[in-house]
């Protein structure tokens, strides 16, 4: 029994690694080799020979079997089978609608192949944003007509787990109207949201959905059909900056005469337009303060897969910035004077980078910024073409803050007593300082902890503590006043502040103390003069209140100067800013 068990242990084993063998191999076989031609057309036809109906349902077989190799091989996300059976749709649509002859019928089934390789090539590319940034389902997909003024609302939900903030969205806008459908009328149309909140329950997710909205009129020479419409999504997330694509529809109706989108699908790459497209960009150093000089480098693609384009002019233009044309500027300029980048070519399906340094300007506010990056080109049969594309750079502030003169009444005190701290804290810098809290740190003291809460930009905050001393004093008398801000991100920066308070042991009368008078019993008996005790009573009891009187008026002059101080320092803040 257990040489047979033994036997069919084995022979198991034998079997996994045979199958082994044989099956790795086949998953691991790369899909991309595959290719359509001839030797697929039952009817044997040559290249000029017309394509009839069972050529067209080899090649429908042939692509439906390639996607479906794609989806199980790669197991990708929804996105990108949708995807895959847009591009699918219109290759079928082409495909049954149009006459071909053998030769085209193979040409454009294996330029499909290659949009199916496109889109699989996508996965290592796009941003993860898609696992999480989603378009509110809720949301109806709009229609609007030639020449109408429509407002398109772009919804969005979060279903990741963090927050992303400075959410920037640009259109995807073009000049080709198969395209996009509106007439362009402004130089830019990006739009911010400050924040979406993050739930991965989709309901809650809903409640936090953020919508931005923009107004376009529909050209009068659109197409009827659905258009596809792409925004490009900036953002903060985990404090990194990341993006990605976000794709939404709307449906048109276009003028009479003016034709339909389905009569555009699928057309030779040949005809079609060469189109470049910003695929990302990078600034050096990777975070970019107010006055400084960075370095941007931008990547860009030939997104024709047969279409050289060449003279190709670049041109980056900062937005501009102000409220009228008195204060209007551009945030960025460029070291060299020129905002001009030439590039002689760039071939089919090919990537480049260019490079430009620039200075942001030193007044600006902490928050995102846009450059526009224009083109000129050509195609092989000196065709002009146009394209523009925006790109957000986040400019930060730096944080600048102070403190004014420090007023402590009194400096000196015994344990157990109390004593009264005060000083401004000034905002200088042109950001607003978040959760502003002085604490006091010190060995002989306790207590004290103000929260002034937000300090917009060339603000003040006030600190009138009472600060309980704890033990006495065995040094210089040395407390640190911290000072602890936030910025925009939740990042904390602390700022100390030394000051001197005096902390001594408490008076303990022992016998003979006359608790009534405040002197020890007979203490004043043999004065010259032997005068009684309530005389000396009467000499004490008026020190005591003139010198109460004194320091009140002392407090009050005290008071009166340091307002006086207060304002004047106000003055040269605005001053300065």
């Amino acid at each position: 029994m257990k040489i047979r068990k033994r036997l069919i242990i084995s022979l198991m084993t034998i079997l996994l690694a045979a199958a082994a063998v044989f099956v790795l191999p086949a998953a691991s076989m790369p899909v991309h080799a595959a290719s359509f031609d001839a030797s697929y057309l039952p009817t044997g036809h040559h290249d000029g020979d017309p394509a009839d109906n069972d050529d067209k349902q080899a090649a429908y077989g042939f692509l439906i079997q390639y996607k479906n190799n794609l989806i199980n091989l790669n197991n990708p996300s929804q996105d990108i089978k949708d995807r895959l059976e847009k591009v699918w749709a219109e290759a079928n649509s082409y495909i049954a609608n149009n006459n071909l002859t053998a030769a085209s019928l193979i040409s454009y089934v294996n330029m499909t192949v290659a949009n199916f390789d496109s889109v699989i090539g996508d996965m290592t590319s796009v941003s993860d944003t898609e696992e999480f940034l989603f378009v509110n389902n809720n949301s109806i997909t709009p229609s609007a007509s030639y020449g109408q003024l429509t407002y398109y609302t772009l919804s969005l939900i979060n279903l990741g787990k963090v927050d992303v903030t400075d959410v920037v969205i640009t259109p995807q806008e073009s000049t080709d109207i198969n395209k996009w459908p509106f007439d362009i009328l402004t130089a830019s149309s990006v739009l911010v949201i400050p924040k979406i909140q993050a739930s991965s329950d989709v309901n809650v997710a809903h409640s936090y959905a953020q919508n931005v909205t923009w107004a376009f009129r529909v050209s009068s020479g659109a197409k009827t059909g659905t258009y596809p419409l792409v925004f490009h999504v900036q953002y903060y997330r985990n404090g990194q900056l990341a993006s990605t694509d976000i794709t939404t529809y709307i449906n048109i109706t276009g003028a009479p005469g003016a034709g339909t989108l389905s009569e555009n699908a699928g057309k030779d790459e040949n005809t079609s337009t060469p189109r470049i497209i910003v695929t990302g960009f990078r600034t050096d150093p990777e975070v970019v303060y107010a006055g400084d000089t960075f370095n941007l480098t931008v990547t860009l693609q030939n997104t024709s897969v047969s279409t050289a384009v060449s003279n190709i002019q670049f041109d980056f233009k900062a937005a501009s910035e102000g409220n009228n044309n008195e204060t209007t500027y551009e945030a960025f300029l460029p070291t060299s004077g020129s905002a001009t980048k030439f590039v002689s070519a760039i071939p089919a399906g090919s990537t480049t980078s260019i490079s430009i340094e620039m200075t942001a300007r030193s007044d600006l506010s902490q928050k995102p910024y846009v450059i526009t990056l224009n083109a000129a080109y050509e195609d092989s049969e000196r065709n002009p073409y146009t394209m523009s594309s925006n790109i957000s750079i986040p400019v930060k502030q730096e944080a600048r803050i102070d403190t004014g003169e420090v007023e402590i009444l009194p400096e000196s005190i015994e344990v157990g007593n109390q004593t009264n701290v005060m000083f401004p804290v000034y905002n200088k810098g042109k950001t607003t300082l978040y959760n502003v809290q002085v604490d006091f740190i010190g060995d002989t003291v306790e207590g004290g902890s103000t929260f002034l809460g937000k300090l917009e930009p060339g603000a003040t905050g006030n600190v009138d503590a009472m600060v309980t001393g704890i033990a006495p004093t065995m040094d210089d008398g040395i407390v640190i006043a911290r000072v602890s801000y936030e910025d925009e991100a939740g990042n904390v920066t602390y700022i100390e502040k030394e000051i001197s308070i005096y902390v001594m042991e408490p008076f303990i009368p022992d016998e003979g103390w006359d608790y009534e008078d405040g002197f020890y019993d007979g203490e004043f008996d043999d004065m010259e003069g032997g005068g009684s005790g309530v005389g000396v009573k009467a000499i004490v009891i008026a020190v005591i209140i003139i010198a109460i009187i004194a320091v009140v008026i002392w407090r009050v002059i005290v008071k009166r100067r340091r307002k006086q101080r207060m304002l004047k320092e106000l003055e040269d803040i605005d001053d300065d800013i």
